[in-house]
């Protein structure tokens, strides 16, 4: 290592060693994202790694906190029971008897090869069960390899919507936590150290810092993801940054509101500008929701009174089988909205200041995303928000148009506009130092960046509808108010409506005379069924689900059985849920602490 072999140099020739490390001379560490778009629900970039010291090479989704999800071969032992095709071929799969330095045996701290409820990011809107267990390994980024990363390994497992199990697909990187090993301490052993690819560059000086800065992006409109370890490209920053403290491994921050607002030209609602959508009919987030930023998750998780204000102003349908809204392709707006200068505006809190506020504006035209196969039997437009009771989260639909970075060391995390497909993509890298606790970005106008993607609508759209209001209007000031009508006019109404009057007596005689002859004729009515009764399926009623909305009922052409599929007995399975950020302690001594993240194994 560069450190110490410079070390050591200066204690021989008798100089003092300093601990600190020499981020001065040391730049940021590009990752490497795969050519190939990944997820049922994306398109979705993915960063590209090697494990266990080989040629093998898996896609995964970075952004995650504690530990990484590395999934195995095993996962496709059996494809019958919830696809037919394996999709974590895409990505690629582990197998752990290929690398040279696979542990699954040290680290007995659940999950620890049983079935176990985890948590697929921060969300808790979509079940993520598990057969799976703790190992360490070498990560491999663009030539350097990392030691002992922290790693969960699952064998099987599957994702849990409101209508039914799906496959999983892409595994987790981790970028790393407040902490800068996840240490396990075992009686008169030595310590396990588990890494991240974060922490262990920056330990090593191949990065300036414990940090990165990530801007996702997005395959539909060819806007390349970029992640830097140590440092962030200051290109992909626009205008202001919120710098807010981290909650251990979260990035949460306040959400005070959602608005629908149209950056130019005519409008299909009325108004550039709605506002108040965050506690539309649920005055307690009147204040403000606290929220996380995931980008392990692919969707916007919000409450469902959220939600439900959101949508009535967009030509969707809620499908409950997904808990997820289709886009109505059919609708005549739904190509102006995704097409216009409109967009989903989110209000923070700036720099954790009651009295500051960011907004994040995220285009329409990103979130109509595809999801496909398995989820449905045929491509289809959706709108990807998801309503959820628990925390809520903004996925990768978020951050489609949103930069965010990270610095552990400093316990702080930056947030801000991110550039449009009418950009350069020039890149710009900035190192984050040891000791840095803010960043700065560029001065580029963010609807610039989208301005040959858009096009506005005539403002014939916004004068119709005002002039609907505005006709509605003028016929109630008229009606209350007549001091200024000539004398002729006054003669010309009286006339009309003597008029009028006269019309509506001769019609009203008229329906009640023929309602009279009809009431004498007699019907006779034919049989109920002519020949057979009709095909009526006779079930048991719907039930009304949590969101308080009738679920669609769905024939299925099988149940799948988890049991009958992972061939597992059912009593290995829990239902508890388990994090790796929270307090256990198991019956074979082996104790974890989430404040000080030090594990005990006997």
């Amino acid at each position: 290592m560069r450190s110490l072999f410079f070390n050591t140099i200066l204690c021989l020739l008798g100089l003092p060693v300093f601990a600190n490390h020499a981020s001065a001379s040391i730049a940021p560490w590009e990752m490497t994202w795969s050519d190939s778009t990944y997820g049922y629900d994306g398109p979705w970039h993915a960063v590209i790694i090697k494990m266990g010291g080989n040629d093998t090479q898996l896609a995964m989704y970075p952004g995650g906190s504690w530990v990484s999800y590395v999934l195995l071969d095993t996962l496709c032992d059996n494809t019958t029971k919830i696809a037919s095709y394996c999709y974590g071929d895409l990505a690629g799969l582990y197998n752990p008897d290929s690398s040279d330095n696979w542990d699954g045996s040290s680290i007995s701290l659940a999950p620890d090869r049983n079935w176990e409820s985890l948590q697929w990011g921060y969300t808790d809107a979509v079940g993520f069960e598990a057969y799976a267990y703790r190992a360490l390994d070498s990560i491999d980024v663009d030539g350097t390899g990392t030691s002992a990363s922290n790693l969960i390994a699952v064998e099987q497992g599957y994702l849990s919507y409101p209508g039914g199990i799906y496959p999983l697909e892409v595994g987790i990187l981790a970028l790393g936590t407040p902490d800068i090993n996840m240490t396990f301490t075992r009686t008169d052993e030595v310590p396990i150290n588990g890494t991240y690819v974060t922490s262990w560059l920056y330990e090593h000086d191949v990065t300036p810092s414990y940090s990165y800065g990530m801007h996702i992006g997005t395959p539909k409109f060819e806007i390349p993801g970029s992640l830097y370890l140590g440092g962030y490209d200051k290109n992909r920053v626009l205008g202001d940054v919120s710098i807010q403290p981290v909650n251990s491994g979260e990035l949460p921050i306040e959400l005070l509101d959602i608005n629908i607002g149209v950056l130019d030209g005519g409008s299909v609602w009325d108004s550039s500008n709605i506002t108040g959508l965050m506690a539309k009919s649920n005055t307690s987030l009147s204040s403000g929701e606290n929220v996380a930023i995931d980008a392990t998750n692919p969707y916007i998780y919000l409450p469902q009174s959220t939600c439900d204000a959101i949508t009535s102003y967009l030509p969707v349908t809620y499908n409950a089988n997904l808990g997820l809204y289709i886009w109505d392709t059919d609708n005549e707006n739904y190509t102006k909205i995704i097409t216009s200068p409109s967009y989903l505006g989110f209000r923070f809190v700036k720099d954790d200041v009651n009295t500051e506020e960011i907004v994040i504006k995220v285009p329409f035209a990103l979130l109509n995303l595809t999801l496909s196969a398995p989820l449905v039997e045929v491509d289809t437009a959706y709108f990807p928000l998801m309503p959820t009771s628990g925390t809520s989260v903004l996925g990768r639909a978020f951050l489609q148009s949103t930069f965010y970075g990270v610095h552990w060391s400093e316990q702080y995390w930056f947030l801000s506009q991110a550039p449009g497909p009418d950009y350069n993509f020039i890149k710009d890298v900035i190192s984050i130092e040891p000791t840095t606790t803010s960043i700065t970005g560029t001065s580029s106008n963010w609807e610039d960046t989208w301005a040959s993607y858009w096009t506005a609508l005539p403002s014939s759209v916004a004068s119709n509808n005002s002039q609907t209001n505005a006709t509605n209007t003028a016929s109630a000031t008229a009606s209350s108010s007549s001091t200024g009508l000539s004398t002729d006019a006054k003669i010309g109404i009286g006339a009309g409506c003597g008029f009028a009057a006269l019309v509506i007596i001769i019609l009203a005689a008229w329906f009640c005379i023929r309602r009279r002859q009809k009431a004498k004729k007699v019907h006779s009515l034919p049989p109920r069924y002519s020949s057979e009764p009709p095909l009526i399926y006779q079930g048991p009623p719907l039930e009304m689900g949590a969101t308080g909305r009738r679920d669609t009922r769905h024939e299925l052409g099988y149940e799948p059985s988890v049991e009958a599929y992972y061939g597992k007995q059912s009593s290995a399975r829990t239902s508890a849920a388990t994090d790796p950020r929270s307090s256990t302690r198991k019956s074979d001594g082996m104790m974890a602490s989430s404040t000080t993240h030090f594990y005990e194994l006997s």
